[in-house]
């Protein structure tokens, strides 16, 4: 009998979904096993009524959840700007959280001669040039400059402490900044992007050495 054969060929397919180890595959399977239950039980002497009900709840809960999940999967096309951060500074991050990361960026400019930083602050945001260049002094001395694409104050920023050195735009810069609130909030929800973008931290660091 077909139901009968459509309820064997159901069994079958959860036991394929329990296989599989891609989400995506194991909900899309489980709602068409779920589908193929529904024939066998309603045309039972007396039709299953409640175990077609637990079915079709099933089939709801997994399409929504199938729903979300290709829609994160979705490719993401960044902006020119994105893009040169992705080739630059961001490198370790995947594109969909360069998008999240930049859509909470606050974004900054300042005249040549303007403080980014200033020495023997708290500096409760971490902060990325775009354009222009600063230099970094310690008491009055000049101890490196920083390019676009470069983070200042990232040290303080990590460990807490008063900045160590003022940031002053040597020409028009434009630069974006995180505050440490909105950076907490992102890695309770992705605790992956504290990861890539502290190892992005350590990655320019070593860079400002380097130069």
């Amino acid at each position: 009998m077909l139901t009968v054969a459509l309820f064997f060929f159901a069994n079958i397919l959860f036991c394929l979904a329990y296989m599989v180890r891609d989400m995506a595959y194991l909900r899309a399977i489980t709602i068409l096993a779920a589908i193929s239950t529904l024939p066998y039980f309603y045309f039972q002497a007396t039709p299953l009524y409640s175990a077609m009900v637990w079915q079709v709840a099933f089939i709801v809960i997994n399409a929504f959840n199938l729903t979300v999940l290709l829609l994160q999967r979705r490719p993401v096309k960044l902006s020119d700007e994105e893009q040169w951060l992705k080739h630059t500074t961001l490198r370790l991050l995947k594109p969909r959280k360069i998008r999240r990361l930049m859509q909470r960026a606050e974004r900054y400019e300042v005249p040549s001669g303007e403080h980014l930083i200033h020495q023997g602050h708290e500096l409760n945001a971490l902060l990325l040039l775009l354009s222009g260049e600063a230099s970094v002094k310690a008491d009055g001395q000049r101890r490196a400059m920083l390019q676009p694409g470069d983070f200042a104050g990232e040290m303080s920023f990590i460990s807490g402490k008063l900045t160590s050195a003022d940031v002053v735009a040597e020409a028009p810069v434009r630069y974006i900044a995180w505050p440490a609130s909105t950076l907490e909030r992102l890695y309770q929800r992705d605790p992956e992007l504290k990861d890539a973008l502290q190892g992005t931290i350590g990655m320019d660091m070593a860079n400002k050495l380097t130069r």
